[in-house]
Order: C-alpha cells, then structure tokens, then sequence
C-alpha cells in the first residue's frame, strides 16, 4: 500500500524547511523503517555504522538497535523538533541507549562531507519527500547531490537502501533519479528486502 506523505514543510523563505508535525509507526502506511530493522536482524548485521533519514516519533531504527544483544552504530536525522523532543525524552529516560543511537535536528540538505563520517548502510528512504527548491536556496545539497554525498562517505562493501512506495509520485522521482545515477555507472541495483530498493555503488561512483 502506497505510503501517505507527511504534512507540508513547514519552512518558509529565509528559515529553515523543516517539519511542522511528526511521524508515528504507521505500518500500512510507511513500513520501512520496520522493514529495515527486520533486514537487519534476518541478515545478522552487527557492529555497522549506520545513517538513517527521517527518524519518526517512534525511533524504531534507533530503538531496535539500542536493544539489540549486538548493536550497530546508528545515527539518525530529522528534520521535525517533535521528532527530535521524542528522542531527547527517549535518551533522558535510557541513558544507556545513547551509546550506540544519536540523532540530529536538521535539514539532511546541509550537510557536508567534511561533518561526517563514513558508514556501511545509509537508508535514504524519504528521498525527493522532502527538498523544495524554493524554501530550501539555503541547502547546498538536493536529492540526487545527495546520493552523491552518501556515496562519497561508504565505506567499501557499503550498500544504500531506498523505499518503493513513497506517496503523492514521490516514489517515481526517486526511481528516476536512480535510474540515472545507475545509468550514469554511479549505483547498481542490488535487490530488494520487501518495501526496500538496495544498491550498492558503481565502477565511477566517489568512494
């Protein structure tokens, strides 16, 4: 079932785009991060550092892995301040979760190589849900120069993992945007895992 997309950014020219509400687990709705903690445990993947856009309310990428007997470094970012409370609460409450799950209030589109680190996964599934050209002059970075970044910072063996059924059309940008950068020799397309894409770089892709 095709996932509804959340309330318009709440950004406005001059500020920062960012999300005035929040997301709750909605399986029927928006599956993937559930999806992707699944993928993890059925392919017994420890010890990775992971990126993970769009935490939701729920945190369940960074919740699981907190939990899990043999974590992965995860760090997480949102774009929604409701978000990010539910995460300041979730720390505050188990401290010792903080260890291997950060997360971040911010626009993903600003980031920079220079700021992060380098990583096995990175799940990108919100992909062309958020960047507007308008209220976003600010950010340096837009939807495909943002593969670019992501692909810049794998480290070797790193795959990036993107959702099939984003709503409102959101999911045809994202497979065009792919199809390029696969027919550019950027990605390849390595299967899938249910409502997740999998690719891993190509021959001229920067990593």
């Amino acid at each position: 079932m095709a996932a509804i997309a959340p309330t318009k950014p709440g950004g406005e020219p001059g500020k920062l785009n960012y999300w005035k509400h929040s997301w709750p687990l909605r399986l029927r709705q928006c599956p993937c991060d559930v999806h992707f903690v699944e993928y993890l445990k059925e392919n017994h993947i420890t010890g990775h550092v992971i990126f993970h856009f769009g935490t939701g309310s729920h945190h369940i990428v960074g919740r699981a892995n907190a939990e899990a007997a043999e974590p992965n470094e995860v760090l997480g970012i949102t774009a929604s301040r409701r978000e990010y409370l539910a995460y300041i609460r979730y720390i505050i409450a188990n401290p010792r979760s903080a260890t291997h799950y950060k997360a971040v209030f911010g626009d993903i589109y600003t980031l920079t190589s220079g700021i992060l680190p380098r990583f096995d996964l990175v799940t990108l599934f919100h992909l062309c849900e958020f960047y507007d050209p308008a209220k976003s002059l600010y950010a340096p970075l837009n939807d495909e120069r943002l593969i670019d970044l992501f692909l810049g910072k794998l480290n070797p063996g790193g795959r990036l993992f993107f959702y099939k059924f984003s709503g409102k059309g959101n999911d045809k940008k994202t497979r065009a945007i792919l199809n390029r950068a696969v027919a550019a020799g950027k990605l390849v397309p390595d299967g899938d895992y249910r409502s997740l894409l999998i690719y891993r770089p190509g021959a001229k892709a920067t990593t």
